[in-house]
């Protein structure tokens, strides 16, 4: 059970992301069922962790670290872009605002 809450201090810490953290919920409960189902047989078991990683998970968690995936792939595809293309097309073409492609640009330089 300390697993899944170390796994919540790092997500909310931003070291993994939403999507990273329900994965390993959904692998310590499943391994907590193998376990109890062959070795315990302890219904309350399953219960309660059933109930702790429900409490753990939020389904908007997940939807925020896709969000954060997807803003981080859109902002290393301008990246590499930047030595061919101009700021606007890079900016319609991958789906940025033109500041934050002008800003990457400068980061670029530096």
């Amino acid at each position: 059970m300390n697993l899944a809450a170390e796994s919540k201090e790092l997500f909310d810490s931003h070291e993994i992301l939403g999507e990273d953290f329900h994965k390993m919920l959904l692998a310590i409960n499943n391994l907590i069922e193998y376990l109890n189902r062959n070795y315990f047989n302890d219904d309350r078991l399953e219960e309660e962790m059933n109930t702790m990683t429900k409490t753990l998970y939020d389904p908007e968690v997940e939807k925020r670290g896709i969000e954060i995936g997807i803003i981080n792939t859109k902002i290393e595809n301008a990246k590499n872009l930047l030595d061919v293309l101009d700021d606007e097309t890079i900016a319609i073409k991958i789906g940025l605002k033109l500041e934050t492609v002008k800003k990457l640009r400068q980061e670029n330089c530096n």
